[in-house]
């Protein structure tokens, strides 16, 4: 496990905020588009909810096992998720320290 100092904790937590942004942004981003498609327009509403809910729920599902709960020793681990998904870029993460930025290239 690695042991970020406080400094890198601040740096974690605010890349981490950076990242629970961006994921809630781009699932409103679907949800949006799917409210404008043509089957929102001809589909029975009640499938349409049913449908709109499960996005709901895996997507909340996500966000709570990603973001819930965090304490500073999962700061790391949760960036480098977040790294690995694609959802923070290479320059967020220059915000790290080298050895930081190392060690997230690296894994």
């Amino acid at each position: 496990m690695i042991e970020l100092t406080k400094n890198q904790k601040k740096v974690a937590r605010q890349l981490i905020d950076i990242g629970l942004h961006r994921e809630c942004k781009s699932f409103t981003e679907k949800i949006a588009k799917f409210t404008r498609s043509p089957e929102w327009e001809t589909a029975n509403p009640h499938e349409l909810y049913l449908k709109l809910y499960k996005k709901v729920v895996v997507f909340d599902k996500h966000i709570a096992d990603r973001y819930d709960g965090l304490s500073g020793s999962r700061y790391f681990i949760t960036v480098l998720g977040l790294f690995r998904d694609g959802v923070l870029t290479i320059e967020d993460i220059e915000l790290f320290d080298a050895e930081i930025q190392d060690l997230l290239f690296k894994l």
